[in-house]
């Protein structure tokens, strides 16, 4: 380019910065035209629609390359007044794209096309504004969620869980092709389990994605579900997974264990302080006179002793519980000798014999 060509471009982009922008009704006025990076421009405007919020920020590439060549870091929100009017001081920025310059402004949530603002910064590094600028791409998320939940996550199953992502396209060009991807856990490309192609998607047209999210078996901790589209529009939600049912069900075993050591130490304890006079007879009474155990029909398990025992008694051991061969009168038992006998010559015919013998 000729030097007449540069002071007519000068010259043009002069003119353009000392007036106001014009769009649909909607006036945007620069307090200064040259600023360096770090001082304060104010932004003034009026005929925009109440209550909608505005984002201002400062960009190169003239602003049609996307949020990529604005220094973000500078940028500031307002919402408009209920007249219609704004009033905005804001730091002039180094953006991280060479000049042109324009301040950048934009609904945060809206289908209104952005307004710029052309402004130069002293210092800042000048170019042309690249041949790929009408396919600029930007986006704004519009909503995002994480729903769903199986109840079996509560005992360490796995999770199933609904993202909905709905993001739009606030240029004034098509979004031609771009990769939506969601990732669990880091921001890695091996978290990646999900991708799908956005393609056409108009200037203030939106598009909603669900996509299932499944968390691993026994699943533990906080998990961070991220999305974006080729690294536009990027949200992150964070999902708490906790098995409260295994923790309860845990819980209650450990007060259960606690419950009944607590018990059987108080029954130890009543035991130690109990009259000997109150006591009560047990189920279960050891014989040490004939090495064995009384166990009474309401003794817990007396059915499975008695299988096992075979209902069996020992001809000595019987003979020494009955008293038998101490003499007529001088036994000490109480038992009917008669039933007993009837009982043993039905069952035991030899045992009898051996009694009789021994009489």
């Amino acid at each position: 380019m000729t030097k007449p060509a540069l002071v007519v471009a000068a010259v043009a982009l002069a003119v353009l910065a000392a007036a106001p922008a014009v769009a649909a009704g909607r006036v945007a006025t620069l307090s200064a035209n040259v600023a360096k990076p770090g001082e304060t421009v104010r932004v003034t405007g009026q005929g925009w629609v109440a209550g909608t919020l505005l984002q201002f920020v400062t960009c190169g590439e003239g602003g049609l390359t996307g949020s990529a060549a604005c220094d973000t870091r500078a940028a500031v929100a307002t919402p408009v007044r209920a007249d219609g009017t704004f009033v905005v001081d804001l730091r002039a920025g180094a953006p991280p794209k060479p000049c042109p310059c324009v301040v950048h402004i934009a609904e945060v949530q809206g289908s209104a096309l952005p307004v710029n603002l052309p402004i130069s910064i002293t210092g800042h590094p000048a170019g042309t504004i690249p041949a790929t600028a009408a396919a600029a791409r930007e986006l704004t998320v519009q909503e995002f969620a994480l729903t769903g939940g199986t109840a079996a996550a509560w005992f360490g199953a796995r999770d199933r869980l609904t993202l909905t992502y709905t993001v739009r396209n606030p240029t004034a060009v098509t979004l031609t092709s771009a990769t939506a991807q969601i990732r669990l856990g880091g921001g890695g490309d091996d978290n990646i389990f999900h991708q799908e192609v956005v393609a056409d998607l108009g200037p203030g047209q939106s598009r909603t994605f669900t996509v299932p999210v499944e968390l691993p078996l026994a699943a533990f901790g906080q998990y961070v579900v991220s999305a974006d589209v080729s690294g536009l529009a990027p949200v992150r939600v964070r999902h708490d997974a906790y098995p409260w049912g295994l923790i309860l069900i845990n819980a209650l075993g450990v007060a259960l264990i606690v419950w009944g050591l607590l018990r059987r130490l108080g029954r130890r304890r009543a035991l130690r302080d109990l009259d000997p006079a109150d006591a009560l007879l047990p189920a279960v009474v050891r014989l040490g006179s004939l090495g064995a155990y009384l166990v009474f029909d309401d003794a817990p398990g007396s059915r499975r002793l008695h299988r096992h025992a075979g209902a069996q008694l020992s001809l000595d051991n019987l003979r020494a519980l009955i008293g038998a061969g101490a003499g007529p009168g001088t036994g000490d038992s109480v038992l009917d000798l008669d039933a007993l006998g009837h009982v043993l010559a039905r069952r035991y015919p030899r045992s009898i014999s051996l009694l009789e013998e021994n009489e």
